[in-house]
């Protein structure tokens, strides 16, 4: 069962720490190949008042067994609920979906929209609870909804009223995406995590990404610039390492766990088909500041509040479920994507602009929070970009596309958010199905089958 198969795993994000440890569990050695100067990609830490915080995802749904599995294996870690607490301003007021009593905050929620869109989403959800598959991308009922509907973006299937109060909250924050910008076909993923209920990790996603990477062979500070073939087989990459010099090394396989366009990149030059395709993908900016108060700002009731498209900030919710004295907002959408630009074209992420980004965030907040300049202790401010994948309508075509033997590589596969959805357990799942492919090109163990540990692979997930 063993083998001396060697992978390179390009990306060290969720997808390509996980792709090593699948490949680890069948034995053949990994190595993470990582640009920045330290791994864990869109899950970066920083320090805010003394303490270690996360920037990037952190809620963990019931739901998500492969990342729980992998913790099980790699902890102890303890979690704590977080549940799902969100609200939006209906006539004034606070409305509030709570995952502890979710039916009836749930027909609050949805009280006073179009009838015809809440039983279309009543349908919809339908499909993700009897059938699990449907909470990834390529579900098999959302792929045939895909191809009679996925020409028209999803605000040609629900009406502007539900999708500015429903839809919207469900795409800024997890695509960074308007409502026509997201399309039915890829809606699954939303509802699969709508639908779900979330823990987080008591010691954050900083401490997980230490322990996931620790066992790890991982160069950092280095670039991909090319995959490389033998005989129309993949030999190795060329790195460009931190002092500009260039190096190849050779590999028997290479895992591809980057974002979409790197890998059209890398990808160009073997076949302008599959880049093309890739390059359709879209990417959103999300810039995120999180603030220490000398209070709590938010109660136990509401700890969440989502935004309309007419303001920059499209959520600002407590940290933790204990932690309502820390605020993270959200700038998403298309007006915050402007005000980056600006921001951007200005002075950059500066001393001054983050505080004028803090300024905005806390006026908007306090039309409906009492929230006060002065009662800041510390605040830090990350800008994601690119940021959130948002996909691409008839998503099934590049699953096609990437399962056609013409457009396919031996030793090459591909992980990343783009394949499976955006939330950590679909990430996971894409970089599974990077490591069975490359276990079948090795001819070893299919880590989705593998007991060696359990990862939490089931035929119907």
């Amino acid at each position: 069962m063993a083998t001396t198969s060697t992978c390179a795993v390009v990306g060290g994000g969720i997808s390509g720490i996980a792709a090593a440890h699948y490949l680890r569990g069948v034995g053949i050695h990994a190595e993470v190949i990582e640009r920045h100067r330290t791994p864990g990609g869109r899950m970066p830490s920083a320090r805010l008042d003394g303490d270690r915080i996360d920037l990037g995802g952190k809620n963990i749904g019931r739901h998500y067994a492969r990342f729980r599995a992998l913790a099980h294996a790699l902890g102890p870690f303890a979690f704590e609920p977080f549940g799902i607490n969100t609200s939006r301003i209906r006539n004034g007021r606070i409305v509030t979906l709570d995952s502890t009593r979710r039916l009836g905050s749930t027909l609050a929620y949805l009280r006073g929209c179009p009838p015809a869109d809440a039983l279309r989403l009543a349908g919809l959800c339908a499909r993700v609870w009897l059938d699990a598959r449907n909470r990834f991308l390529d579900g098999p009922s959302f792929v045939k909804l895909a191809r009679r509907a996925d020409d028209s973006p999803l605000d040609a299937y629900f009406s502007p009223a539900f999708c500015r109060a429903v839809v919207r909250a469900m795409s800024v924050r997890m695509n960074g995406a308007e409502p026509d910008e997201i399309h039915l076909g890829n809606f699954g993923t939303h509802l699969g995590m709508w639908l779900d209920t979330y823990d987080q990790l008591k010691d954050g996603m900083g401490a997980f990404i230490d322990a996931a990477t620790a066992p790890l062979q991982i160069r950092c500070d280095a670039c991909v610039e090319r995959v490389t073939l033998r005989n129309g087989r993949v030999s190795g990459v060329l790195v460009r390492q931190a002092d500009g010099a260039t190096r190849q090394l050779e590999y028997d396989h290479v895992v591809l766990a980057t974002p979409a366009w790197v890998s059209a990149d890398l990808m160009r030059e073997h076949d302008a088909v599959l880049a093309a395709a890739l390059d359709e993908i879209r990417y959103f900016p999300v810039l995120v500041v999180v603030a220490a108060y000398r209070r709590p700002i938010f109660s136990a009731n509401v700890r969440g509040l989502s935004f309309g498209p007419d303001h920059e900030l499209s959520n600002a919710g407590a940290y933790g479920i204990d932690r309502l004295d820390r605020v993270r907002y959200t700038f998403s959408g298309r007006k915050a994507r402007a005000m980056i630009e600006r921001v951007r074209a200005a002075d950059g992420i500066s001393a001054s602009s983050a505080d004028a980004l803090l300024d905005l965030a806390e006026a908007t907040l306090r039309r409906y929070v009492p929230v006060e300049r002065a009662d800041r202790r510390d605040f830090v401010v990350h800008l994601f970009d690119p940021g959130l994948c948002a996909y691409a309508p008839h998503h099934y075509r590049l699953r096609a596309l990437l399962d056609d033997r013409r457009h396919t590589i031996d030793g090459l596969a591909f992980a990343g958010d783009y394949l499976r959805g955006a939330s950590i357990e679909a990430c996971m799942f894409s970089a599974q199905e990077a490591a069975a492919h490359v276990a079948r090109s090795a001819h070893v163990r299919d880590p989705r089958t593998s007991h060696h540990i359990d990862y939490g692979y089931h035929a119907s997930t």
